[in-house]
């Protein structure tokens, strides 16, 4: 894949689903991956009344980013249970660009905690919803115990077994 999207449902500036999405880009080839900081634009909050005036700007522009990618790579940060309500927000605009807005593509869904699961149960809930957008769900990556599983200072995991599994993610996403 030459033309990667990769995104965290994050708006925390010190996000560990970004570290984590980080040390995942850092296995690709340089320059086959787009890191796009989605809590950069301003994107409202979805309404009827605000689509009614159109589609906002930066909606229409990350949607084009989508169909020139090859996949997609999203660390999913969990919010009680489900995915965070901005990268819900992100969704909902999508959708109303087009539903099918993954476009058939390969989509690679990542998180992390620092609790025992690493946000695997709302990854299980994302991960049903990918085909009902036309994503092509590869793989799933959830690193529990991410303070003493992941060595912030060289954005790499420590823990060999679950450095494994995420290579093993990326090798089902990317092919």
């Amino acid at each position: 894949m030459k033309n990667i999207i990769a995104f965290t449902g994050s708006t925390n500036p010190n996000s560990i689903n970004e570290k984590l999405l980080i040390t995942a880009i850092n296995k690709l080839p340089k320059d086959s991956v787009n890191l796009v900081q989605l809590s950069d634009k301003n994107i409202p909050i979805y309404s009827q009344k605000i689509e009614e005036e159109g589609i906002p700007k930066p909606i229409k522009e990350l949607f084009q980013l989508f169909t020139k990618a090859d996949g997609f790579m999203i660390a999913s940060p969990e919010h009680n249970g489900l995915l965070s309500a901005f990268l819900k927000n992100i969704i909902d605009w999508l959708s109303r660009v087009d539903q099918k807005f993954f476009g058939d593509k390969p989509v690679l869904l990542m998180s992390t905690s620092p609790g025992e699961y690493g946000g695997a149960s709302h990854l299980q809930t994302l991960g049903n919803l990918i085909p009902y957008w036309a994503g092509n769900l590869t793989s799933t990556y959830s690193l529990g115990d991410f303070n003493n599983k992941f060595d912030i200072e060289n954005l790499t995991i420590s823990d060999p077994i679950e450095g494994s599994k995420l290579n093993e993610a990326i090798q089902a996403f990317i092919k």
